[in-house]
C-alpha cells in the first residue's frame, strides 16, 4: 500500500493524524484501499442505503483476525466518508444520538466496537467535514459479528469480512478462522519477565555540560571572522586576507551555520560516547522473557514503563559512533563537490533488533521488538542502559507483555537499584576527535 509518508503502523489519534490520513487518501488511488482502510465519496447515513454501507464496512473490519489486523494502525481500521482519491466532497453532519440508532439497526444494539467523528478539512475551497469511523482492534475471544437486519439482498445473518480492498460475505475459510477466534476466549498470555542484571546509572554529565564544553571550541573556529579592521592592518596583510576570503566558496553566514551544525553533531557524538562508556562501566538492564507453559505465543511484545527523570539508551556494538569532520578554516581555498563532502556512514534499512525508546508525558517507555516464544522457551532481550542526569532513587519498572495470537496481557514490576557510575570525562571524549 502506498499512502505517501503516512505512518500506517500507528493508530490514528487526534485531529492532526486524522487530517493527515485524509490528505493521504486524496493523493492515493483506489488500489490503496486495504484490510485496514476504506473510503467512500459520499453517503447519507440518514438513509437506509447509507446506514447499511457504513454498517457493512464496520462489520467487515470487526470480523478480521487479530493477528492480521495487528499489522496496521495497532489493529484499528478506518472508514472515511466524504473523500476519495483526488476529491474532497464532505458529508452532511448529524448528531451522534441520531447516527448510532441508524447504524445499530444493522449492527445490533449491543455492538460497541466502533466510534466516529466528523473531521473538518480545508484544501483551499472551504471547509468540509469527513465522517471518520474508527473500528476497534479485533481480539481473541470476540464472537462472530453478523448482519442483524436484512437490506435488499443482504440477508440478516450474513457475515461480512474485510478482504484486501473490499468487504464481502465471508467464505468458508474465513468462517472457520472466526470460529477459532471465538474459541480462544479462555486462552490468555502467560509469560514471565525477569531482570537478570541491571542498575539505574547516575551519570556526572548532561547535555548542558557537554554544550558548555564546546563554547571555547566555537570561539576558536569563528576567530577567522574576527580579523582586524582595515585601519589596523597593513595593506599587504589586508590584500592577503581578502584573497583568502575570495578563494572560499562559503559566505560568513554559511560558515557560521556550518560551524553550528558541526558542534551539534559533535555534542551528539560526545554524549553517545559517554553513554556507551557508562554502559561498559555500569550495569545495563538485561531482561529474560520466558514461556513456562505449553502454548506457543506469537509476536510477544514486552513494554517497560518508568517515571521521569529516567532515560534510556540502546546501541549496536558493531556500529561505530559518527564523529563529524571539522569545518575547514574560513578563507581556505576549497572546491565544493558532493563527491568529497563529508558523509555519515551508510544506513541500511531493515528489521532493527534494538528496542524503541520513547519519552511520553513525563514517563519513559522502552518497547522491545516482538518475538515468537515456543513452549518452555526463554530468550534474552537486548540490553538497555537506563540512566539519569540527576540524583534519583531506586526506580520501579513496570512491564507489560502481549501476544498477537491470544487475548489479554500480563503485567508486573521489578525494582532497579540506583548506582553512581564515574565513567570518562567530557575532555576524554573530546580527545577522540581526530582534528
Amino acid at each position: 500500500m502506498a499512502l505517501g509518508d503516512f505512518e500506517e503502523d500507528q493508530p490514528v489519534v487526534g485531529l492532526r493524524r486524522q487530517q493527515a490520513l485524509i490528505r493521504a487518501v486524496l493523493g492515493a488511488t483506489s488500489a490503496d484501499e486495504s484490510r485496514w482502510l476504506e473510503w467512500k465519496s459520499d453517503l447519507d447515513v440518514s438513509k437506509p442505503d447509507g446506514a447499511f454501507a457504513v454498517a457493512r464496512a464496520i462489520l467487515g473490519f470487526a470480523n478480521r483476525m487479530p493477528d492480521v489486523a495487528a499489522r496496521w494502525a495497532g489493529g484499528h481500521a478506518y472508514l472515511l466518508v466524504g473523500v476519495e482519491e483526488g476529491a474532497l466532497h464532505g458529508v452532511t453532519t448529524h448528531d451522534v444520538e441520531k447516527v448510532d440508532p441508524w447504524i445499530a439497526r444493522y449492527l445490533g444494539e449491543d455492538f460497541d466496537r466502533y466510534t466516529f467523528t466528523y473531521v473538518p478539512m480545508d484544501i483551499g475551497d472551504g471547509t468540509r467535514h469527513v465522517m471518520f469511523v474508527d473500528v476497534f482492534p479485533p481480539k481473541w475471544g470476540d464472537p462472530i459479528h453478523p448482519l442483524r437486519k436484512t437490506h435488499v439482498k443482504a440477508y440478516a445473518g450474513t457475515v461480512f469480512h474485510r478482504y484486501p480492498g473490499r468487504t464481502q460475505p465471508a467464505g468458508p475459510g474465513e468462517i472457520d478462522a472466526l470460529t477459532e477466534r471465538a474459541r480462544r476466549a479462555a486462552q490468555r498470555i502467560d509469560v514471565a519477565v525477569e531482570m537478570n542484571a541491571g542498575a539505574l546509572a547516575l551519570v556526572p554529565f548532561n547535555q548542558d555540560t557537554i554544550e558548555q564544553s564546546l563554547i571555547e571550541y566555537r570561539d576558536n573556529l569563528l576567530e577567522e571572522l574576527s580579523a582586524p579592521s582595515d585601519d589596523e592592518t597593513p595593506l599587504t596583510t589586508r590584500w592577503a586576507i581578502r584573497s583568502l576570503a575570495l578563494s572560499d566558496h562559503r559566505t560568513e553566514d554559511e560558515f557560521r551555520e556550518e560551524v553550528e551544525e558541526y558542534l551539534r553533531e559533535r555534542a551528539a557524538a560526545t554524549e553517545e560516547f559517554l553513554l556507551r562508556a557508562t554502559g561498559t562501566a555500569g550495569t545495563p538492564l538485561r531482561v529474560k522473557l520466558s514461556n513456562p507453559g505449553e502454548t506457543f505465543f506469537a509476536k510477544v511484545e514486552v513494554v517497560l514503563t518508568l517515571s521521569a527523570p529516567v532515560r534510556a539508551y540502546a546501541w549496536d556494538e558493531d556500529e561505530e559512533i559518527y564523529w563529524p569532520q571539522k569545518p575547514a578554516a574560513y578563507g581556505t581555498r576549497s572546491f565544493p563537490h558532493p563527491w568529497i563532502a563529508a558523509q555519515r556512514p551508510p544506513v541500511f534499512i531493515g528489521q532493527d533488533p534494538l528496542p524503541q525508546v520513547e519519552q511520553e508525558e513525563g514517563r519513559l517507555v522502552v518497547r522491545y521488538r516482538p518475538v515468537d516464544l515456543r513452549p518452555h522457551e526463554s530468550v534474552q532481550l537486548p540490553p538497555v542502559l537506563l540512566y539519569s542526569y540527576s540524583e534519583a532513587a531506586d526506580a520501579v519498572v513496570q512491564w507489560t507483555a502481549t501476544a498477537t495470537n491470544v487475548s489479554g496481557h500480563k503485567r508486573d514490576r521489578f525494582v532497579l537499584p540506583a548506582e553512581r557510575v564515574p565513567g570518562p570525562s567530557i575532555e576524554e571524549a573530546a580527545g577522540l576527535l581526530q582534528d
